[in-house]
């Protein structure tokens, strides 16, 4: 509410036109609490309020639809944008104190109708940005967390408008924090569907951008989207290795952490797919890359992360099992570059073993990988 103090006003001109809040004020000077004078209210007359606040919405959107507004003040009719997007304002105001004291069992079918018709205006006026729109905004992130029904259509919007702005403000950390908020509304976007492309693309542009990756609820964020859906993991991986050039050393170690903190929570595919197609990558680039490439460093950098924490029995077991396959080739291979690469990664790992196998057996393994870093050097 605090967020809509400005238009307190229009709100309480929308309610006495729906002719519903007649209450008298006995202090003149105290200010009118749209919040207090709803949540009063019995569930019959806020239903009436919600039914003639729809009935009013609908009229100043005859009036003047809302792909006018613009139009309409580049025209020099200020006024009448002005006082058609007041009311809207203060409908909104409305809505977002009626959803914020709605009760357990109320019948709210008469808010969903206004909060679908706000909920088109902010779709079909999304690229600007005014307080209308935020207020809108606002409303329908609140809806969401509230579990409603059209939660879905209504959390999806304010996703992307929070992303959008992310990327926009030059200071978007609490855009960031209400982003991270939101998060679990993609757990109803079908990935696959070509009416989600404006998402998708949304969200591999955070993998773009050093704000998210900095940040603390962005690097939550970055690190939920590992376990969205399991093709966005390649997708995710291949726009970090495009980027990996362009980031210094800093930069890099976040994206590392990021890496690890998603492979940390992954389980069954979801952790298949990070080990092999992310991690087992990065091992294959630090062997197999020129060390004059500028990832080379890079790639070293991050599989040096999973190195240092050795003693773990995941980190052991999945070196074990993800080095298996290249590093004993790469030791032994004719390219002297290649052998000299998986030589300083062998040394970094070692020893690299199975936390599963008895001692007499680690041991016996690490005969042989000692065996294979002496040939390697000849």
């Amino acid at each position: 509410v605090e967020k809509f103090r400005s238009n307190k006003c229009e709100a309480v001109k929308v309610m006495l036109c729906a002719s519903v809040c007649m209450a008298e004020q006995n202090d003149k000077t105290d200010p009118f609490d749209v919040e207090e004078v709803v949540q009063e209210m019995p569930r019959g007359q806020k239903s009436d309020l919600w039914g003639r606040l729809m009935s009013l919405l609908q009229d100043v959107l005859q009036e003047l639809p809302p792909d006018r507004w613009q139009q309409n003040q580049e025209e020099a009719m200020e006024d009448e944008s002005k006082h058609v997007m007041a009311v809207v304002d203060g409908v909104t105001l409305v809505a977002t104190v009626s959803l914020g004291v709605l009760q357990e069992g109320d019948t709210y079918s008469e808010l969903l109708k206004i909060t679908h018709r706000l909920h088109g205006i902010l779709v079909s006026l999304l690229a600007i940005d005014t307080p209308l729109l935020q207020h809108i905004h606002t409303l329908c992130e609140a809806w969401w967390k509230k579990g409603l029904q059209k939660k879905e259509e209504f959390g999806r919007t304010a996703l992307i408008l929070s992303l959008q702005k992310s990327f926009a403000l030059k200071k978007p950390g609490t855009e960031i924090q209400r982003v991270w908020s939101l998060h679990d509304v993609l757990v109803s976007v079908d990935y696959k569907s070509e009416d989600n492309k404006q998402i998708v693309d949304l969200l591999i542009r955070c993998f773009q951008c050093p704000n998210y990756i900095k940040n603390d609820d962005g690097k939550r964020f970055l690190v939920f989207l590992f376990s969205w859906h399991i093709d966005f993991i390649w997708v995710i991986h291949g726009t970090i290795k495009n980027q990996l050039r362009f980031y210094n050393k800093t930069m890099n170690a976040h994206i590392t952490e990021i890496y690890y903190r998603a492979w940390k929570k992954a389980c069954g595919e979801f952790l298949d797919k990070i080990e092999s197609s992310c991690i087992q990558d990065f091992m294959q680039c630090a062997i197999f890359l020129h060390r004059s490439s500028p990832v080379h460093s890079k790639v070293r950098q991050i599989v040096s992360y999973y190195h240092a924490r050795k003693g773990c029995h995941s980190v052991d077991k999945m070196l074990f099992t993800l080095y298996r396959p290249i590093l004993w080739k790469a030791l032994s291979a004719p390219n002297f570059e290649v052998r000299a690469n998986a030589t300083l990664l062998f040394t970094d790992a070692f020893p690299i073993h199975n936390p599963e196998q008895s001692n007499e057996e680690m041991e016996a393994n690490i005969q042989i990988h000692l065996v294979f870093m002496d040939l390697s050097l000849i």
